[in-house]
């Protein structure tokens, strides 16, 4: 076994590592028939890297990178579907023009390929305020693994999936307009009865847009060994799918005491032609189902209301804190394809809460007599 580190300055780092055993190898421990009875080896090498420290430093552009490959190869002692012979004496007594194909029936094999693209962006530089068509509000991801797989048992068994997910969020700081607050007939005056008045303010922005697309496509194929002497290639079987799914988040304090908030996610699935898309009519299905946002499964949204009354601007009342809150839900659930005339479900709701704080140490201040006392 073998581990090597590097580290590429602030680039990132490299690693590789590297395992083997052979037959018989075991422990002092260990009786003969517990050692290993296969010749193994394994490695490994991943990279993390920044590729966008080799981009201009004014570019502020980030790139963070994944990749990794490894393998593992079992090569056994005896022959799988001849437990009594080794391997290596098969292997010499059968022609030279069937020897691979029996030592690539016999070992066991799995290869891994991976790929990350996470969070790739243009970071914001400067002080200026952010505006809603910055390009530093954009944000993309990829991922990429390949899995292949094959032992005496299955003859192929093959795992690709891709996801891909494109963002945008802007949230800039809320900026409060207050008309009345530089009106002198209000600054000239200690009474706080005008403070309602005065205290007016609204904001004309939204305090967070964000949406979000992510794109989940996997591809499973496994076809087993056909094992016997009348040997026939057996069918493969298929583990696939195709979802979109798009949120939608927006947020905005229209004063400091109304909020409102709007959360959606819509899941869709990509419908596909059976087997693999190995003709051009396959591909252009799912081309064509894709760019149509795909076919709706599930869609919730949930819409928020708070506000804060303002008894604080009142003398009288400012003892007090009252908010009230409204949430309305919508949710759709499209039907399944194994039943279509039973519909869709539609389900809706709605919660109303209201709360009451009384902060009776500030209303006992308010009296002279209570006043001296808590003194």
């Amino acid at each position: 076994m073998g581990r090597v580190d590097m580290t590429l300055a602030d680039l990132g780092t490299i690693s590789a590592s590297i395992s083997t055993h052979s037959q018989g190898f075991g422990t002092l421990e260990q009786r003969a028939n517990d050692r290993y009875r296969d010749d193994y080896k394994q490695f490994d090498i991943a990279a993390n890297l920044e590729l966008g420290k080799l981009l201009p430093k004014k570019a502020a552009i980030s790139i963070p990178v994944f990749a990794s490959y490894s393998q593992a190869i079992s090569k056994p002692e005896y022959d799988p579907y001849d437990m009594d012979i080794k391997l290596k004496d098969k292997l010499s007594a059968a022609p030279s023009s069937k020897r691979d194909s029996i030592r690539q029936d016999a070992v066991d094999f799995t290869s891994t390929k991976t790929l990350n693209f996470t969070n790739v962006r243009k970071n914001r530089t400067g002080t200026k305020k952010p505006k809603i068509y910055d390009i530093s509000n954009f944000d993309a991801s990829y991922s990429y693994i390949n899995i292949k797989a094959h032992n005496p048992l299955i003859e192929n068994n093959e795992v690709t999936r891709h996801r891909g997910g494109l963002g945008y969020n802007f949230a800039p700081q809320p900026k409060y307009i207050e008309p009345f607050k530089k009106i002198k007939f209000f600054k000239k005056r200690k009474t706080h009865w005008f403070d309602l008045v005065k205290d007016f303010n609204f904001n004309p922005i939204p305090s967070q847009l964000s949406f979000r697309a992510d794109i989940h496509r996997q591809f499973g194929a496994v076809r087993p060994r056909s094992i016997g002497s009348s040997k026939y290639k057996i069918p493969e079987t298929y583990d696939k799918f195709f979802t979109f799914q798009r949120d939608y988040i927006m947020r905005w304090s229209f004063t400091r005491s109304l909020n409102f908030d709007l959360t959606a996610t819509n899941n869709s699935r990509i419908d596909e032609p059976y087997g693999r898309l190995d003709t051009k009519e396959k591909k252009d299905t799912v081309r064509t189902n894709f760019l149509k946002g795909g076919r709706n499964t599930l869609y919730n949204q949930t819409a928020n209301f708070s506000y804060t009354l303002p008894t604080s601007k009142f003398p009288l009342l400012d003892w007090t804190t009252v908010n009230l809150k409204y949430q309305a839900s919508y949710r759709w659930i499209g039907a399944s394809r194994l039943a279509v005339n039973l519909g869709n479900i539609l389900e809706n709701g709605q919660q109303k809460e209201g709360t009451a704080q009384l902060d009776f140490t500030r209303l006992y201040n308010k009296l002279k007599f209570f006043r001296a006392i808590d003194q």
